[in-house]
Protein backbone atom coordinates (compact mmCIF):
# COMPACT_ATOMS: atom_id res chain seq x y z
CA UNK A 1 0.00 0.00 0.00
CA UNK A 2 0.98 3.43 -0.75
CA UNK A 3 -0.26 5.13 2.25
CA UNK A 4 1.73 3.09 5.11
CA UNK A 5 4.91 4.07 3.00
CA UNK A 6 4.54 7.22 3.47
CA UNK A 7 4.29 7.35 7.21
CA UNK A 8 6.90 7.10 9.76
CA UNK A 9 6.05 5.13 12.81
CA UNK A 10 8.70 5.25 15.56
CA UNK A 11 8.21 3.07 18.92
CA UNK A 12 7.57 -0.65 19.77
CA UNK A 13 3.61 -0.41 19.11
CA UNK A 14 5.02 -0.41 15.11
CA UNK A 15 2.89 -2.98 14.31
CA UNK A 16 -0.67 -1.54 15.67
CA UNK A 17 -0.16 1.87 13.72
CA UNK A 18 0.94 -0.48 10.64
CA UNK A 19 -2.91 -1.79 10.98
CA UNK A 20 -4.40 1.56 12.04
CA UNK A 21 -2.92 3.48 9.56
CA UNK A 22 -4.93 1.89 6.58
CA UNK A 23 -8.28 2.22 8.11
CA UNK A 24 -8.08 6.02 8.52
CA UNK A 25 -6.96 5.80 4.87
CA UNK A 26 -10.13 3.64 4.00
CA UNK A 27 -12.05 6.58 6.06
CA UNK A 28 -10.59 9.37 4.33
CA UNK A 29 -11.10 7.88 0.98
CA UNK A 30 -14.67 7.42 1.65
CA UNK A 31 -15.72 10.63 3.44
CA UNK A 32 -13.54 12.70 -0.06
CA UNK A 33 -15.70 11.19 -2.46
CA UNK A 34 -18.36 12.80 -0.78
CA UNK A 35 -17.00 16.39 -0.68
CA UNK A 36 -15.89 15.57 -4.46
CA UNK A 37 -20.09 14.98 -5.65
CA UNK A 38 -21.07 18.44 -3.38
CA UNK A 39 -17.98 20.28 -5.31
CA UNK A 40 -19.13 18.87 -8.94
CA UNK A 41 -23.11 19.73 -7.70
CA UNK A 42 -22.18 23.30 -7.35
CA UNK A 43 -21.59 24.55 -10.72
CA UNK A 44 -24.80 23.11 -11.64
CA UNK A 45 -26.71 25.19 -9.45
CA UNK A 46 -24.30 27.90 -10.69
CA UNK A 47 -25.40 27.51 -14.58
CA UNK A 48 -29.10 27.00 -13.54
CA UNK A 49 -28.92 30.41 -12.49
CA UNK A 50 -26.97 31.78 -14.86
CA UNK A 51 -30.16 30.72 -17.52
CA UNK A 52 -33.07 31.26 -15.53
CA UNK A 53 -32.93 34.85 -14.47
CA UNK A 54 -35.28 36.96 -17.52
CA UNK A 55 -35.70 40.65 -17.98
CA UNK A 56 -38.50 42.14 -16.69
CA UNK A 57 -40.70 44.05 -18.94
CA UNK A 58 -40.30 47.58 -18.02
CA UNK A 59 -43.56 49.26 -15.89
CA UNK A 60 -45.99 51.65 -17.54
CA UNK A 61 -45.96 54.61 -15.24
CA UNK A 62 -49.60 56.08 -16.08
CA UNK A 63 -49.79 59.76 -14.82
CA UNK A 64 -52.64 60.42 -12.33
CA UNK A 65 -54.27 63.83 -13.32
CA UNK A 66 -54.63 65.57 -9.49
CA UNK A 67 -56.76 68.55 -8.81
CA UNK A 68 -55.01 71.42 -7.71
CA UNK A 69 -56.77 71.37 -4.23
CA UNK A 70 -55.29 68.19 -3.51
CA UNK A 71 -51.91 69.54 -4.58
CA UNK A 72 -52.16 72.24 -1.91
CA UNK A 73 -52.95 69.13 0.38
CA UNK A 74 -49.72 67.89 -0.03
CA UNK A 75 -47.69 70.39 0.95
CA UNK A 76 -49.04 74.37 2.96
CA UNK A 77 -46.71 76.13 4.95
CA UNK A 78 -46.31 79.54 6.70
CA UNK A 79 -43.21 80.39 4.81
CA UNK A 80 -42.82 80.41 1.13
CA UNK A 81 -41.68 76.98 -0.34
CA UNK A 82 -37.99 76.73 -1.47
CA UNK A 83 -36.17 75.01 -4.72
CA UNK A 84 -35.29 72.09 -2.15
CA UNK A 85 -39.07 72.19 -0.85
CA UNK A 86 -40.43 72.01 -4.63
CA UNK A 87 -38.03 69.22 -5.75
CA UNK A 88 -38.85 67.20 -2.63
CA UNK A 89 -42.57 67.24 -3.29
CA UNK A 90 -42.19 66.60 -7.25
CA UNK A 91 -39.85 63.52 -6.66
CA UNK A 92 -42.11 61.74 -4.17
CA UNK A 93 -45.08 62.54 -6.32
CA UNK A 94 -43.08 61.18 -9.68
CA UNK A 95 -41.52 58.81 -7.82
CA UNK A 96 -38.30 59.63 -8.94
CA UNK A 97 -35.21 60.77 -7.58
CA UNK A 98 -34.01 63.84 -6.51
CA UNK A 99 -31.60 64.36 -8.89
CA UNK A 100 -33.90 63.92 -11.81
CA UNK A 101 -36.53 65.88 -9.84
CA UNK A 102 -34.14 69.45 -9.96
CA UNK A 103 -33.00 68.32 -13.37
CA UNK A 104 -36.67 68.50 -14.79
CA UNK A 105 -37.23 71.74 -12.83
CA UNK A 106 -34.03 73.13 -14.38
CA UNK A 107 -35.04 71.98 -17.89
CA UNK A 108 -38.50 73.87 -17.61
CA UNK A 109 -36.91 76.54 -16.66
CA UNK A 110 -34.23 76.91 -19.27
CA UNK A 111 -36.82 76.09 -22.38
CA UNK A 112 -38.96 79.07 -20.77
CA UNK A 113 -36.07 81.27 -20.78
CA UNK A 114 -35.29 79.85 -24.39
CA UNK A 115 -38.93 80.57 -25.63
CA UNK A 116 -39.87 84.13 -24.10
CA UNK A 117 -39.83 86.03 -26.59
CA UNK A 118 -42.08 83.76 -28.61
CA UNK A 119 -44.41 83.37 -25.38
CA UNK A 120 -43.63 80.15 -23.54
CA UNK A 121 -47.10 78.67 -21.82
CA UNK A 122 -47.20 76.73 -18.72
CA UNK A 123 -50.61 75.16 -19.28
CA UNK A 124 -52.46 75.91 -15.90
CA UNK A 125 -49.76 78.19 -14.26
CA UNK A 126 -48.96 81.12 -17.22
CA UNK A 127 -47.61 82.40 -19.68
CA UNK A 128 -43.90 83.77 -19.95
CA UNK A 129 -43.63 86.74 -22.43
CA UNK A 130 -41.26 89.54 -23.55
CA UNK A 131 -42.89 93.54 -23.53
CA UNK A 132 -41.53 96.64 -24.58
CA UNK A 133 -42.07 99.33 -22.31
CA UNK A 134 -41.87 103.23 -23.79
CA UNK A 135 -38.99 105.92 -22.88
CA UNK A 136 -40.77 107.91 -19.97
CA UNK A 137 -39.77 110.86 -17.54
CA UNK A 138 -38.95 109.52 -13.91
CA UNK A 139 -37.74 111.39 -10.81
CA UNK A 140 -34.63 110.54 -8.67
CA UNK A 141 -36.02 109.76 -5.47
CA UNK A 142 -32.92 111.30 -3.26
CA UNK A 143 -33.10 114.52 -5.03
CA UNK A 144 -36.33 115.36 -6.54
CA UNK A 145 -34.62 115.97 -9.88
CA UNK A 146 -36.54 115.36 -13.06
CA UNK A 147 -34.94 112.42 -15.37
CA UNK A 148 -35.56 110.03 -18.53
CA UNK A 149 -35.83 106.67 -18.25
CA UNK A 150 -35.05 105.00 -21.88
CA UNK A 151 -37.20 102.62 -23.66
CA UNK A 152 -36.75 98.89 -22.80
CA UNK A 153 -37.68 95.43 -23.07
CA UNK A 154 -39.05 93.62 -19.87
CA UNK A 155 -40.16 89.60 -19.33
CA UNK A 156 -43.22 89.49 -17.92
CA UNK A 157 -45.55 86.78 -16.36
CA UNK A 158 -49.36 86.76 -17.16
CA UNK A 159 -50.82 84.16 -14.58
CA UNK A 160 -53.38 81.76 -16.23
CA UNK A 161 -56.83 81.60 -15.37
CA UNK A 162 -57.14 78.36 -13.82
CA UNK A 163 -54.45 79.22 -11.70
CA UNK A 164 -55.97 82.62 -10.04
CA UNK A 165 -59.28 80.64 -9.64
CA UNK A 166 -57.39 77.95 -7.51
CA UNK A 167 -55.85 80.49 -5.25
CA UNK A 168 -58.63 82.33 -4.98
CA UNK A 169 -61.71 80.76 -5.70
CA UNK A 170 -64.88 82.27 -7.11
CA UNK A 171 -67.39 82.93 -4.18
CA UNK A 172 -71.00 81.78 -4.30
Amino acid sequence: MTITKSLTIIGPNMAKAKKAAPKKAVAKKKAAPKKAVAKKAAPKKAVAKKVAPKKAAPKKVVAKKVAPKVLLKLKTAAKPMTKGDIVDVLAGRLETTKKAATQFLEDLVALAHLNAKKGFTIPGLGKVTVASRKARKGRNPQTGAAIKIPAKKVVKFKVAKAAHDAVFPKKK
